[in-house]
């Protein structure tokens, strides 16, 4: 019991600190966090192409911490908490706590999770946290003994929902897990079909106002479709390149628990085959059943583009999975290294995230706080309209009890208004929203190695 108190409190102490070192890394918002801050000041069925679940609760950390910098960081880094303990809790089924830990520490062998989740991303870090829930959920209702109750498949169900309001991709790995126990018999025995009915039940209910939205909003729901490079051309040159592109995304997201397991195979040579326990091969059933399906999905749609970060729901298992593989392969010793290693790796991650505030891109370094008490100054108590995400959470953020409307929301009050346009002059914003203007030059904003650049203009 104390070493799993150890364990938990090493989490909880890591997201304390990451919270803290959020402050470290800029006072501007980098591009997730900007429309993180833009649409959580309000609830909505829908907002964008992205699904509305963490935009939710980001609404919900504003209420209690205020709308800054820490409620962001505060909500960001509880998921990633929830998520490590998901997985601590699952692996503890099984695993003593030493074992169970180096599996969760071993999430650092994916960079979307040491690297990106923790500069950069909003919705994968929800669907990080509730894909690790979803699997614990999936492993206690499919492991004996007997039949699991009719609360594990209702706990399940809403998990599963949840998930897809998380991110869309999400759906693919409660998809993955369903068709993984229906071909595994040991697995099929235990489904119980008023349990699998009631999950399904509840994970309609759960999607069911979001995917209402996206129905009556297709145009804004569907805004992000053009990354899967759907393409007319010749429909076998489509299957090559969809493939390719999707084992290439698996490369990418696993890359490096792919050097590690080569070397701890290379070392641990002599040892007998490994015999993976039963979430061992949950994990390894869920990850093939999900490649298999991406792959018919990508075949069906014509898709011919897969960026890695859209594996996420199946992917993330690989780091976990290579190190119950490592831990049975390797003695006392070598765990104790691979464990000093992970922590390494961590704190090296941890080490370097201010310098993404600092460097290209930089989001998080950029002026922002000057611009925005230059506005203030040079134009008080006007609407600001722009057609910069970026600029829009970051102005929200900084002058509060302003208004800041993005210019594809419309446009249609009176009276004059400050706009700002950096995908083309300010004029010719004002223009494609019906009114006249005038020029105020523009504004250079730093950001890294780079500069965004900021057309002006009043609006009538």
């Amino acid at each position: 019991m104390r070493a799993d108190r150890h364990w938990i409190a090493a989490i909880l102490l890591w997201a304390v600190a990451q919270v803290a070192w959020r402050f470290a890394q800029g006072p501007s918002l980098e591009l997730d966090e900007a429309e993180a801050f833009y649409h959580a000041r309000h609830l909505a069925l829908g907002y964008n192409a992205q699904p509305p679940l963490y935009f939710w609760l980001q609404w919900a950390v504003f209420q209690v911490a205020g709308e800054g910098i820490l409620a962001l960081a505060l909500l960001k880094n509880a998921l990633l908490a929830m998520g490590g303990l998901a997985l601590y809790a699952m692996l503890r089924r099984l695993r003593p706590p030493f074992e169970a830990g180096l599996a969760v520490m071993a999430l650092g062998l994916l960079p979307q999770v040491l690297w990106e989740a923790q500069r950069a991303l909003t919705h994968s870090v929800l669907a990080i946290s509730l894909s690790l829930v979803i699997l614990a959920l999936a492993d206690r209702a499919l492991r004996g003994p007997g039949r699991a109750g009719p609360g594990v498949w209702l706990a399940f169900g809403i998990a599963a929902g949840l998930g897809v309001i998380s991110k869309w991709n999400v759906a693919l790995l409660p998809a993955a897990i369903a068709v993984a126990a229906l071909i595994r018999a040991e697995w099929r025995v235990r489904i119980s079909p008023a349990g699998a009915l009631l999950a399904t039940a509840a994970a309609s209910a759960v999607v069911a106002a979001p995917l209402w939205w996206v129905a009556g909003n297709l145009a804004t729901a569907s805004g992000s479709l053009h990354k899967l490079g759907i393409e007319a051309t010749a429909p076998l040159l489509r299957v090559f390149e969809g493939l390719g592109s999707l084992a290439a995304a698996w490369l990418a997201f696993c890359g490096l628990v792919i050097l590690v397991v080569i070397g701890i195979a290379i070392a641990t040579r002599r040892r007998p085959r490994w015999r993976p326990d039963e979430q061992a091969r949950l994990m390894i059933a869920v990850m093939l059943t999900g490649a298999a399906l991406l792959a018919v999905g990508l075949v069906a749609g014509g898709a011919t583009e897969v960026k890695d970060r859209w594996l996420l729901p199946v992917a993330l298992f690989a780091g976990p999975l290579a190190a119950l593989w490592a831990i049975d392969r390797l003695g006392p010793s070598g765990q104790r290294r691979l464990g000093i290693g992970l922590a390494g790796l961590w704190a090296l991650a941890f080490a370097l995230l201010p310098v993404s505030g600092w460097v290209d891109p930089g989001y998080r370094g950029a002026d922002f706080p000057d611009w925005a008490a230059e506005i203030e100054a040079a134009h008080p108590d006007l609407p600001i309209v722009t057609d910069s995400m970026w600029a829009a959470g970051n102005l929200s953020m900084m002058l509060p009890g302003r208004e800041v409307r993005l210019a594809a929301n419309g446009d249609e009050r009176d009276g004059a208004r400050l706009l700002i346009s950096e995908a083309d002059e300010a004029t010719a914003l004002s223009q494609r929203l019906g009114r006249d203007a005038t020029p105020e030059g523009r504004r250079e904003i730093a950001h890294g190695d780079e500069i965004a650049i900021f057309h002006l203009a009043i609006g009538e």
